[in-house]
């Protein structure tokens, strides 16, 4: 690194100055800014001193504006005045040392003024001196005020800018290690072995946090909690580590050159790599908490989520930049940079970029979105004023979604939409109208997912719907859950009955469930294979035996696992397998069978039938040749011809012909080039090369039908080839059609992980994995998905909706020794606070106990190491009884409507004894409320009350609560 830029500690908006070092010519410029042109810096220099001796670091005086510190390559430390009221640069004080050898790092305390300077290894000398500037004058010695690491070299160190005593040094390939200046120990007061010991970093706005970056070659990054480290655990010193951070895919090693936090935003640092790429990283913290038997399962993503800190956002300012070929670098290269943190003159976190030419650039981290106010209601509002509303429903969830998805499909292909078509049917028809209006179709390429995007995402930005329309959109999940969505296949095919890929899916659970209904996919003291997907089921592997044993004592292999399919094949009486040679003819069959493929020709009429009277003729005619019943296609396409219902094109004698001649080929070619419809393509493309390849790779025809194809037809290293490629693919891109692939297993959690990102349906996601979790999947993202819509669905009010989930879900999560796998969960409708909404039930098993919810108190300098959660302060006019007051929050219990009294108290017309209270009205003791306006009363108050009204009497309120009885 030749060059470094520092902005001044001392900066203000009036006096925006910074240093520029030249390492490589020893200079040091103080310049000044002048103006800011786009993001070019215009600025002037204000003083420069040069000739002075090599040095290998530096660092700014945070006590004095006009002093540098400067480590010299043979280890002296040297205060540097630069002063711009002074022409002649002067050298004010030098500290010379017994043995020379290079100065790694130079630092200064923040108001005790005191300077660091860390050495190379030596034997029998210190490499870590503390000198106090406030004690040197001209003729006092120059000797440390401190000497700490003897023979230990140090590669960094940097003082805590809230603790000016304490510093946290970086001992070359040992570890990090933190100094207390007041302690006489020379041995440090607390350290974690590690070889990250480069660059450190503190975080100036939460000091507990700090970073360190790996050596020349070693591009990674860890956060520290001094917290963790002062009390030396071994497990949590470090609570995230980037390996590597930054891209390493270059021709020469890559080193951090440069790691600094953000002096702007908490949790913020940049780091800049020798190969010019410069990056921002945002951390933030959750509060989840996995359950432990769940955390400890092995697993790709078991710790996900054990620890609290995750990278909230990446900001990518500069890609790497090789160097020319002429050995010139690249003149928008940042070489070097450092945040503008005090005196900035611009909203949020920027940074000056130092370029190889001494041109300076800010570079801006790009703010995060707006944010809008969205009511529960789906109602925005700006200034306690409603702006705008959803759309009013005219009829079910799916109802209104078609409506909208159908127009906004059809406003991107430019075709009139038909109100009498579904929107399964508009999609298959959508291709064919527009070829008879010559326009040009964009989704004559797009692939089934790509049509799946389109109509999640409202073919956004192509087409642009009132803003109202969106609105209506954010109630689906709500509204879908209110008309029970839920664990019925059947009726949540209803339910999502605008999205035919989603209905797909609920079809492949359905056909999965019965598969397995009456241990239909498991073998006698073997395997249960259920709810496994076709990859698994054709590569004879399981992921997690144990879910899965019969027997407890039985052996698992490969062998093992295809006679439990060779078994399964026979119990379901499957029929010989007829397609291409195979060494696996039952995994075939089984994988055929779960495609939704029907193996005999009566239930392959009862489809095909199914899809005509859906206007799907082609496809069931394609299907039909595909599944090898070509008289079973030529009878469907006699059909349709006299019916009038397709036009006759000569398709039949060419599906009759054994073999295709080459003016039959010509022919199909015509035909194929005249028609966008995807299964007739498909058909024609296999009739015109004649191998069944060209079929699986259209991405127009739905995924299970082109996995029944491959494994139909496909040679088995080339299905199995197949299987994997289209299984990665799938899971990378969150494709739900991939769930027939991965099964209700542990990729189909990496599945989901993708799709919620995206789509943010983690709604069916949960749904459709509360059959296999946690009974065959044990992941930490399932108790973290789930927690959050049962928590959703507290929100919505949806309180029977959500009892009847952990009702169903716990009937499906019964292992096969009758003992459940699910653990109690809250109950959906209880008494809550209204200050933090827990449960107003006093929580004394710490086990049961989600203190975590409950504020911190703000961490101190010298307080203990631990942080536990601590209760807020008791409200103004709030009681200590516990009966009185939120057992969390310490918040008052709601007063009562007709009385006015604190609810958990006694009734106030029966003041005496402990008597008294035996003889009171067991009613009085209840708390009752309104669900419409949450107003609450003493039971026997609300049961006089609504005897003779029906409305609410908190005044103003007009609630009929009397009505809702």
């Amino acid at each position: 690194m030749e060059a470094a830029i520092r902005w001044s500690p001392h900066a203000t908006q009036h006096s925006p100055r910074f240093l520029i070092i030249d390492v490589a010519t020893n200079r040091l410029r103080l310049c000044q800014i002048e103006k800011y042109e786009k993001k070019k810096v215009k600025y002037k220099q204000l003083c420069l001193r040069d000739k002075l001796p090599n040095y290998t670091a530096f660092d700014w005086s945070k006590h004095d504006e006009t002093i540098v510190g400067i480590g010299s390559a043979s280890g002296e430390a040297t205060i540097v005045q630069i002063d711009p009221d002074r022409s002649q640069g002067e050298i004010v004080r030098s500290y010379p040392i017994r043995h020379q050898r290079k100065c790694n790092t130079i630092a200064f305390s923040s108001t005790k003024n005191y300077m660091a300077t860390g050495l190379d290894r030596v034997r029998n000398d210190v490499c870590l001196n503390i000198y106090n500037l406030d004690n040197d004058n001209a003729t006092s010695t120059t000797e440390p005020y401190k000497k700490l690491a003897s023979s230990e070299a140090i590669s960094s160190v940097k003082f805590f800018s809230g603790q000016p005593e304490i510093l946290v040094a970086g001992v070359a390939r040992q570890c990090i290690r933190i100094y207390d200046l007041r302690d006489s120990s020379t041995s440090g007061v607390a350290q974690y072995p590690t070889r990250q010991v480069h660059n450190i970093a503190i975080d100036p706005l939460d000091e507990n946090y700090f970073a360190t970056a790996g050596t020349t070659g070693d591009p990674i990054v860890t956060v520290w909690d001094q917290r963790y480290v002062k009390q030396r655990s071994s497990n949590e010193g470090a609570v995230l580590e980037f390996r590597p951070i930054v891209d390493t895919n270059q021709p020469k090693p890559t080193t951090i050159w440069s790691l600094r936090y953000s002096g702007t935003k908490r949790g913020t640092f940049g780091v800049l790599a020798s190969t010019g790429e410069f990056k921002i990283i945002e951390l933030a913290q959750h509060f989840h908490q996995p359950a432990t038997e769940q955390s400890s399962q092995a697993g790709p993503h078991a710790q996900a989520w054990e620890s609290q800190h995750y990278t909230k956002r990446s900001h990518n300012l500069r890609y790497p930049s090789p160097d020319d070929r002429d050995g010139m670098q690249d003149p928008s290269r940042v070489v070097a940079y450092d945040f503008m943190n005090p005196g900035n003159p611009f909203a949020g976190t920027a940074a000056l970029a130092l370029h190889p030419n001494r041109e300076i650039e800010v570079l801006r981290v790009p703010a995060p979105a707006p944010r809008i106010n969205v009511t529960a209601l789906e109602e925005i509002y700006k200034d306690r004023t409603p702006i705008i509303k959803p759309n009013r429903r005219e009829g079910t969830v799916a109802e209104d979604l078609i409506e909208l998805q159908n127009q906004t499909l059809s406003d991107k292909l430019a075709v009139s939409p038909n109100p009498r078509d579904t929107l399964t049917g508009r999609l298959d028809r959508l291709n064919v109208e527009t070829s008879h209006r010559s326009i040009p179709l964009e989704s004559a390429s797009h692939s089934s997912h790509q049509m799946h995007e389109d109509l999640l995402t409202l073919a956004y930005p192509d087409v642009k719907i009132p803003l109202d329309d969106y609105l209506k959109v954010l109630q689906t999940q709500k509204r879908r859950c209110q008309e029970g969505y839920n664990l019925d296949c059947r009726k949540n095919k209803d339910i999502v009955a605008n999205d035919p890929w989603l209905v797909d899916a609920w079809n492949l659970v359905e056909r999965m469930e019965q598969h397995a209904w009456n241990d239909g996919m498991a073998a006698k003291d073997s395997l249960d294979l259920a709810y496994l997907g076709v990859t698994s089921i054709w590569s004879n592997e399981l992921t997690m035996y144990d879910q899965r044993l019969v027997d407890p004592d039985a052996k698992t292999s490969e062998s093992v696992f295809a006679e439990t399919v060779s078994e399964i094949c026979e119990k379901k009486n499957f029929p010989p397998f007829s397609g291409i040679a195979t060494d696996r003819p039952d995994n075939r069959q089984l994988c055929l069978s779960l495609c939704g493929w029907n193996l005999s020709k009566k239930g392959l009429r009862e489809r095909c039938g199914l899809l005509v009277d859906e206007g799907k003729y082609y496809k069931a005619i394609v299907l039909a040749v595909f599944q090898g019943y070509k008289d079973v296609a030529l009878d469907i396409l006699k059909e349709t011809v006299r019916a009038k219902q397709i036009e006759n094109i000569g398709l039949g004698a060419v599906i009759a012909c054994n073999s295709v001649n080459e003016d039959q080929r010509h022919l199909c070619s015509w035909m194929a080039d005249m028609t966008d419809e995807p299964y007739l393509k498909g058909l024609l493309a296999y009739f015109i090369t004649g191998d069944w390849t060209t079929v699986v790779e259209m991405p127009q025809i739905s995924l299970p039908d082109r996995v029944g194809v491959a494994i139909k037809y496909l040679p088995d290293d080339k299905l199995t080839h197949f299987l994997k490629l289209c299984t990665q693919e799938t899971v990378a891109y969150g494709n739900i059609e991939g769930l027939l692939l991965t099964g209700l297993t542990n990729r189909a959690m990496d599945l989901f992980e993708h799709y919620i990102a995206k789509f943010g349906d983690l709604q069916s996601a949960v749904l459709l994995l509360s059959r296999a979790c946690p009974l065959y999947i044990q992941d930490a993202r399932w108790a973290l998905w789930k927690e959050t819509y049962l928590h959703q669905m507290q929100v919505w009010r949806t309180f029977l909706e959500r009892t009847k989930y952990i009702k169903d879900h716990n009937l499906k999560s019964v292992s096969r020794d009758g003992l459940a796998t699910t653990k109690p969960s809250s109950p959906s409708v209880s008494l809550r606070c209204h200050n933090c909404q827990q449960n107003l039930a006093l929580r004394r098993d710490p086990r049961t106990s989600r203190s975590y919810l409950v504020p911190t108190a703000p961490s101190h300098h010298h307080a203990p190491s631990t942080s536990r959660p601590l209760r807020p302060p008791r409200p103004k006019g709030s009681t200590t009884s516990p009966s009185l007051a939120c057992p969390n929050c310490n918040a008052q219990m709601p007063r009562c409507g007709l009385c006015m009294m604190w609810l958990g108290s006694p009734d106030p017309s029966k003041v005496g004894a402990a008597q008294t209270l035996k003889e009171e009205d067991m009613e009085a003791r209840l708390m009752v409320f309104c669900m419409n306006c949450t107003h609450g009363f003493h039971g026997h108050h609300a049961r006089d009350w609504f005897a003779r009204h029906a409305m609410c009497p908190v005044p103003d309120c007009q609630c009929m609560c009397g009505l809702l009885k």
